[in-house]
C-alpha cells in the first residue's frame, strides 16, 4: 500500500443550484459561483504545494468542474474552511452592496446567514490512488446528509421555492401580522432594486436570498469584489421569454470518460494498480479537456456572436444558440434563428470535439425549444435530450423539439451519420420539403400501416433518401447496431445504438425521424 495519500473533495447541490433559474443571467451567476468556489479550494492546495490533479489548473477560474483530485493531505477542516470562506465572502460581499446602494433599516442578517452556512454539502475523502479518491467521493455522495433552510412567508416568483428577500424579513411573524401588510414593503424594495441595476433585476421580480446572489454576481461591480472576473456586460439580447423566437439549447457529457481514465492511468500488466506516472497522465487528460472548454469549444459556440457558453467543465458542457450573425457586428438587433442553422453547426461539431485531441466519443441532447417554454423546462429536457443520447448507444445527438404546450418530438442520430441524412433528403420534386415525407407518414401512421418487419418504412427511406439508401444497408448490422469488440470497445455507432435496444426498430427511429425533420427544416 502506498503512503501517498490522495484527497477527493466535490459539493452538491450543482445541478439543482444550475437548474433554478429563469433568466440566462441565472444561469451565467451559477455557473460563475460553482466555478469561483472549486477554484477557491484548488488554489489553497496548491498554496500548500499539493498538486492538484484534477481539475488542471488554467489561466482562467471559468469552467473548474466540481470534482477535484488533490496528490496528498488537504485535511478535510482546512480545505471546508477554505469552501465556506469563498461562499461566505460572496454572500457577505452581495448583502453588503444591497445595504450600502439602498440605504434603510434592514433586519435580514439572520436569513443570510443561514444561506451563508447551510447552502452546500461538502464532501471529503481519501484513497491511495487518485483512482480510488475517486471512486471513494461517489460512494460517499450516496450517503447524503443534506439540511435544509426553513422559511417563513411568501415564496419567491422565480422558482416558487425558498422565501422572498426583503430588508425586515427576519422580523415577520406569519402567526401575528398579515403578509398583505408586508406586500407594499417588498414592492417597495423591489422597485429600488430595479432602479439601481437597471436590467439585472426587475421592479416585477420578488427574489428569495440564493436568487439575488446570483443575480448580482453577474454584475461586474460586485463580482470584482469576490474576484470573479469574467462576467459578461449584458444579457439584453438574451433574454428569451420577452421575444417571440425560438432558441436552441445544447448539453453534452463525454462518452464513459471513467473508464477511458482508467485505462489510461491503470498497468494492464497489473490490474488494480497505477502506471507509475498516473499522476501526470490524468493531469494532462484534465489539461486538454480544459483548454479545449476555453479555445475550441467557446469559439465553436460563441461564432459570430451566434450564441453563448453557459459553462464549460472540462467534458460537460452548456450552451445556447440563440441568432444568426449581422452582417453588422455593432447591431445588438436580435436577427431570428433557424433549427436548420443549428443543425448545420452540429455538423461541424464532431471535429472540433476531436480537437482536445483523446479517443473518446461525446453524447450531447439539443433542444429546440418554442419561445413560451419556461427555461426551467428546457433545461430539464436539454438534460433529458442527453441521457436519451447515451441510452441509445451514445457517440450521437438527442434532438427534441419541444413546444409550448410542454409536448415534444425526439429523435437520434449518431454524429457520422447526422450531415448526410439531413442533406441526403429528397422529395417528390427533388427538392428538400420536410411536408412531403412528414404527410406520407401520418396518413400510413392513421391507417396503422406501417408493418413490425419494417418493409414500408424501408420502401420510404429508399424513396426519400435515394442516394444514402444505396449505401447504407438496412441489412447491414453495422449500419443499424453499435459494433463493439472482444472488450466491449466502440468500433463503430449504428443508427438504433446498443443491440436489441428494448422499443427501439427502424421503423420507431424512422418516423421519428420524419416528424422532427419537417419541424426542423421548415424554418418556421
Amino acid at each position: 500500500m502506498s503512503d501517498t495519500q490522495y484527497t477527493a473533495i466535490t459539493f452538491a447541490p450543482v445541478q439543482g443550484f444550475i437548474e433554478k433559474s429563469r433568466k440566462l443571467r441565472d444561469l451565467y451567476g451559477s455557473s460563475y459561483i460553482l466555478s469561483h468556489l472549486a477554484d477557491a479550494v484548488c488554489q489553497a492546495a496548491e498554496a500548500k504545494s499539493l498538486t492538484v490533479i484534477s481539475p488542471a489548473l488554467i489561466a482562467v477560474a471559468k469552467g473548474t468542474p466540481n470534482q477535484i483530485i488533490i496528490k496528498g493531505d488537504f485535511p478535510e477542516r482546512e480545505a471546508r474552511e477554505v469552501f465556506q470562506q469563498a461562499w461566505g465572502e460572496i454572500v457577505d460581499r452581495c448583502r453588503s452592496w444591497i445595504e450600502t446602494e439602498i440605504p434603510q433599516t434592514y433586519r435580514w442578517r439572520e436569513e443570510w446567514n443561514q444561506w451563508r452556512n447551510y447552502a452546500w454539502e461538502f464532501f471529503w475523502v481519501q484513497g491511495e490512488t487518485a483512482d480510488r479518491a475517486r471512486k471513494n467521493s461517489t460512494d460517499l455522495k450516496r450517503s447524503r446528509a443534506w439540511i435544509g433552510i426553513n422559511w417563513k412567508g411568501e415564496s419567491s416568483t422565480l422558482s416558487g421555492a425558498d422565501a422572498i428577500a426583503y430588508p425586515s424579513m427576519t422580523l415577520f411573524n406569519p402567526q401575528k401580522g398579515s403578509y398583505t401588510q408586508e406586500d407594499d414593503k417588498i414592492k417597495a424594495f423591489y422597485q429600488a432594486l430595479s432602479d439601481r441595476t437597471g436590467e439585472i433585476i426587475e421592479s416585477s421580480e420578488q427574489l428569495s436570498i440564493p436568487e439575488l446572489i446570483k443575480r448580482l454576481v453577474t454584475m461586474p461591480q460586485v463580482a470584482r469584489r469576490v474576484g470573479i472576473q469574467e462576467t459578461p456586460e449584458t444579457f439584453r439580447d438574451l433574454n428569451r421569454l420577452e421575444s417571440n423566437y425560438q432558441t436552441g439549447w445544447f448539453q453534452g457529457d463525454g462518452d464513459s470518460f471513467g473508464t477511458y481514465l482508467k485505462s489510461l492511468t491503470e498497468d494492464q500488466s497489473n490490474p488494480g494498480k497505477s502506471k507509475p506516472n498516473a499522476d501526470e497522465l490524468s493531469k494532462n487528460f484534465s489539461l486538454s479537456l480544459r483548454n479545449w472548454a476555453k479555445d475550441h469549444f467557446s469559439d465553436w459556440v460563441e461564432r459570430d456572436q451566434g450564441g453563448r457558453v453557459v459553462y464549460a467543465g472540462g467534458d460537460d458542457f452548456l450552451g445556447i444558440f440563440y441568432r444568426l450573425s449581422s452582417e453588422d457586428s455593432a447591431d445588438s438587433k436580435l436577427i431570428p434563428l433557424t433549427a436548420t442553422k443549428c443543425l448545420e453547426r452540429f455538423y461541424e461539431f464532431p471535429k472540433v470535439w476531436q480537437k482536445h485531441g483523446e479517443p473518446v466519443t461525446v453524447s450531447v441532447g439539443f433542444v429546440w425549444a418554442f419561445p413560451g417554454v419556461p427555461q426551467r423546462e428546457v433545461l430539464q429536457h436539454c438534460s433529458k435530450a442527453e441521457k436519451k443520447a447515451k441510452e441509445y448507444g451514445r457517440d450521437r445527438l438527442a434532438i427534441r423539439v419541444l413546444f409550448n404546450s410542454g409536448n415534444y418530438l425526439e429523435w437520434a442520430c449518431p454524429w457520422a451519420y447526422l450531415q448526410k441524412i439531413f442533406e441526403g433528403y429528397r422529395d417528390r420534386s427533388g427538392g428538400q420539403n420536410w411536408t412531403h415525407l412528414y404527410n406520407d407518414v401520418a396518413v400510413l401512421e392513421s391507417r396503422h400501416a406501417f408493418d413490425p418487419q419494417g418493409a414500408i418504412a424501408q420502401a420510404l427511406w429508399e424513396i426519400y433518401f435515394p442516394e444514402i439508401s444505396k449505401d447504407w444497408n438496412l441489412d447491414n448490422d453495422d449500419f443499424l447496431w453499435n459494433k463493439e469488440d472482444q472488450n466491449k470497445q466502440r468500433q463503430s455507432s449504428g443508427i438504433l445504438g446498443k443491440r436489441a435496444t428494448p422499443s427501439q426498430s427502424f421503423t420507431d427511429w424512422f418516423i421519428k425521424l420524419a416528424n422532427v425533420g419537417f419541424h426542423l427544416c421548415s424554418n418556421t
